[in-house]
Order: C-alpha cells, then sequence, then structure tokens
C-alpha cells in the first residue's frame, strides 16, 4: 500500500513538525548539510519500525543505512530530556498512524510514550501513563479506558482493555513500507563475480553492489526482462554502447561488458558515470515491487549533465509503469527541467500530479523547515528559493562585466 504522506516533528535539526505528501516523483533540494540527507534516511528507520519484529521503537541503522550513534542524534541539537519525537503516516487507504517517541529516563533506547491509530471503522488515541510504572498502561482517549501494551517497533503485539483477556492487536492491520536506499555513492564493479546460489536479491543496496548480481540472475534465469531493459537503456542514452553480461568465456565467472563498434571493454575500464549509473538504471526497471519507495541520493553524480535529464525521465517513466515513489535528492537542476519539460509534453501520463518539489531552508530559532514548491501543467513553479541553480547565470554576468572592462 502506498504511502500519501509523512509528518515529523523533533527529528534532527527539523524542531517544528513538517509534513511531506509523497508523489511519483518528490525531490528534494536544498544547500549543503541542509538536512537533505536527514529526511532521505528516515525512510529507511521508518521502514524497520513498520516491520513489527523489533523490540526497539526505532533502530539508527537498517541494510546499512545509519541515522546516528546514538539516539540523542535523532533530537534537535542532541537535547533528549523531555522533547518527544513524533511521526505520522498516512496511507493511500486513509489509515493513519501516529507515534510520539520519549527517551527512556533510564536506560537506552526510545519509549513509545503516545500511539494514535485511524482508519475508516476505528479510532484509537492511546498516551502512557506514568502513574503506572510496573505496566504497561496506556490510557485511550477516545473511550478513557486503560489498555496493557506492548509493541514490536510500532506494531502492538498486546492490546488488552482493562477488565478483559482478550489480545486486539490482530485487528489493527498496519501496512509495511518497502524501501529501497541507494546512496550517492556507488561502488565500483569488480572484474568479474559469481553468482551466491539461489539467493535473490531483493534490493540494490545502499552502494548498488547487488545491481550486477541482479543482472547476473536476470541474463541465466530468463524470468524478467531485467537485463534486457538495461542493455536497451545503456544502448539508446550511452552513446550506443551496448551493455552485456557475459557468463561463458570466464564461467563459472560473470562479466559485464560494454560493445560498441566491435570494441568490446570490461565495465570496469570505462569512465564512472557508465558504472555508477548501473544501479540507477537497474533499480528503475526492476517491475516487480508495485508500490516501493526508491530514495536516491545525488544520481548525478559523476555523469555528464546531459545524461541528468535521461535519468529523469527514466525515473518518472518507471514511477509511472511500475507504480514505484522515487524520492530523489538532488543538486541537479537538468533533473528538474527534464521533469518540467514531461510535465508539459505528457507523453507518457506523467502530469503535475506526479511531481512534487521540497526546498529545506533554514528559518532561525524553528530550525530547518520544507517548503514545498508544485509544478503545473504548463512547467511553471508555484515558487522557487531566491539564488538557487543561479550559479551559471552569475558566472555569465561576471565573464561579461570582465569583458567590458577589458574593452575600456
Amino acid at each position: 500500500m502506498k504511502v500519501k504522506s509523512i509528518s515529523f516533528k523533533n527529528y534532527k535539526a527539523f524542531y517544528e513538525e513538517q509534513t511531506m505528501q509523497l508523489k511519483p516523483i518528490t525531490i528534494l533540494i536544498g544547500k549543503n548539510s541542509s538536512g537533505k540527507s536527514s529526511i532521505a534516511k528516515l525512510f529507511t528507520l521508518l521502514e524497520t519500525s513498520l516491520k513489527g519484529d523489533s523490540d526497539e521503537p526505532l533502530l539508527l541503522k537498517n541494510n546499512g543505512v545509519e541515522l546516528g550513534a546514538d539516539f540523542d542524534n535523532l533530537f534537535p541539537d542532541n537535547k533528549s530530556g523531555g522533547i518527544t519525537l513524533n511521526f505520522n503516516i498516512i496511507f493511500e487507504s486513509n489509515m493513519e498512524l501516529e507515534v510520539g517517541l520519549l527517551k527512556k529516563v533510564n536506560g537506552y533506547g526510545l519509549d513509545i510514550w503516545q500511539w494514535k491509530y485511524k482508519n475508516n471503522k476505528q479510532e484509537f488515541e492511546l498516551e502512557q501513563m506514568n502513574i503506572y510504572p510496573f505496566t504497561n498502561g496506556y490510557i485511550n482517549e477516545i473511550d478513557q479506558k486503560l489498555y496493557d501494551c506492548q509493541f514490536k517497533g510500532f506494531i502492538p503485539t498486546k492490546f488488552i482493555k482493562e477488565g478483559t483477556n482478550e489480545n486486539l492487536s490482530a485487528n489493527f492491520k498496519i501496512p509495511k513500507i518497502d524501501i529501497d536506499y541507494i546512496g550517492p555513492f556507488r561502488i565500483l564493479p569488480t572484474r568479474c563475480f559469481s553468482l551466491p546460489g539461489q539467493i535473490k536479491f531483493r534490493d540494490t543496496g545502499i552502494t548498488g553492489e547487488n545491481a550486477y548480481l541482479m543482472l547476473g540472475v536476470s541474463k541465466l534465469e530468463k524470468k524478467d526482462k531485467l537485463y534486457e531493459k538495461v542493455g536497451e537503456w545503456y544502448k539508446e542514452y550511452f552513446d550506443g554502447w551496448e551493455l552485456i553480461v557475459d557468463d561463458t568465456s570466464k564461467k563459472p565467472l560473470i562479466q559485464i561488458l560494454l560493445s560498441k563498434n566491435d570494441t568490446e571493454v570490461n565495465i570496469m575500464d570505462v569512465g564512472q558515470g557508465m558504472n555508477q549509473a548501473l544501479p540507477l538504471v537497474v533499480r528503475a526497471n526492476v517491475a516487480d515491487r508495485p508500490d516501493s519507495i526508491i530514495v536516491l541520493e545525488q544520481p548525478e553524480l559523476h555523469l555528464h549533465p546531459a545524461a541528468h535529464g535521461d535519468l529523469a525521465e527514466l525515473f518518472a517513466k518507471s514511477a509511472k509503469e511500475n507504480n514505484q515513489t522515487f524520492i530523489i535528492e538532488t543538486h541537479s537542476e537538468n533533473i528538474i527541467l527534464r521533469l518540467r519539460k514531461l510535465i508539459v509534453e505528457n507523453d507518457f501520463g506523467f502530469t503535475k500530479d506526479d511531481l512534487i518539489i521540497y526546498w529545506i531552508e533554514d528559518a532561525e530559532l524553528k530550525g530547518k523547515e520544507l517548503r514545498e514548491i508544485t509544478v503545473d501543467e504548463e512547467g511553471v513553479l508555484s515558487d522557487w528559493p531566491e539564488g538557487v541553480f543561479n550559479e551559471g547565470m552569475k558566472e555569465i554576468l561576471e565573464m561579461q562585466k570582465a569583458l567590458r572592462r577589458k574593452e575600456q
């Protein structure tokens, strides 16, 4: 089930409540150290909490993504005493889950002190009762009854109303979220590799480390068209270079080759742009994970500016065709320009409702804030921060001034 929006308060440098509407393409922009990465990594944190298999409400590490050395790092300015960390998740079904966390007074970790659940049929609004230190007592603000509760992550495993013995935890149908996070620095491929038995690779990996293995499995098993799709994209957008998964010349090892005009080279021996892009292109062509959220940090790294827009178009098509959500943290103006152009052209149904942009800015005493920017059907932005992506124009103006000074 897709996520419609996520809100958070007192997370990292975001003191006030911030709300992100999730569209098929959700863009995060901002200056260095503005908090973009904190938001990008937040989704991996929430994925773990919604799995319901952790004794802690939150884990600081998930699939290689780390959010800090200590829970204090999650709070504004590392102030943990008396500050609550709040999350609100709304799903497409309009099911809503809100969780408030408080750092444990004695011991390591966080406690759920507030838990709210709402759908079309029922509503619970629990608040921890500190007057019952030896129980897991929560008062429901709706019926003013006491409940004995235990949680795995954000998911209740024990939910018993006072005066009864019935565990109601099974009544809460809370969807999991499926996150695939690829960081800004993709791993360099090995010259040759082998497939480790029957292991299936679901996530591309934080450094894209599984992308090559996924291509190898696709080529050998022929159960999907991942290998063919990635190869077609490379040939069209990387100047005719054809991508080949070679499973014969160095058998049992596999190598990824690039071929053009009777020349074959290992992908290790080409420019970084072509191998850094591979995990992104592989993940965008995975078609069997509907409703998943793909978080990409700086996909434009090591790529020629002309390729930024081509990647943006690939992500937009994947979002529409495979029913996925892309959250993209970027410094690339070309990515945003191509997405605006796609809205105007509307060739494959990509409309203004499929794109939202968030600028992260300082709000003085309020910490960091999200500034929502939308795009209309003519590609016009609703708002734009002053000075963003103006560096090129500034350099041109300075160059013209220098030329005029020379002429004087």
